[in-house]
């Protein structure tokens, strides 16, 4: 199950639309997915850990460029 960081919908991962195909970062695969309740895009890493075997999920907002922080 994935989880929205923007509104908190949570659904498996073939829900979300897919923005760009799965990259790989170190041990992490990483997909660029999209809200479709919000439609906010954010990163979801998902990987096992080669020390402790755990099973390791991140999810990372991503701001649309150009915006300003206030």
């Amino acid at each position: 199950m994935v989880k929205c960081p923007y509104c908190g919908y949570e659904v498996d991962v073939s829900s979300f639309k897919l923005i760009r195909k799965p990259q790989k970062f170190c041990f992490y695969t990483v997909k660029m997915l999209e809200c479709p309740k919000y439609h906010g895009v954010f990163n979801y890493y998902h990987g096992v850990s080669p020390r402790s075997c755990k099973v390791s999920e991140i999810f990372i907002k991503i701001e649309p460029r150009g915006a300003t922080k206030r």
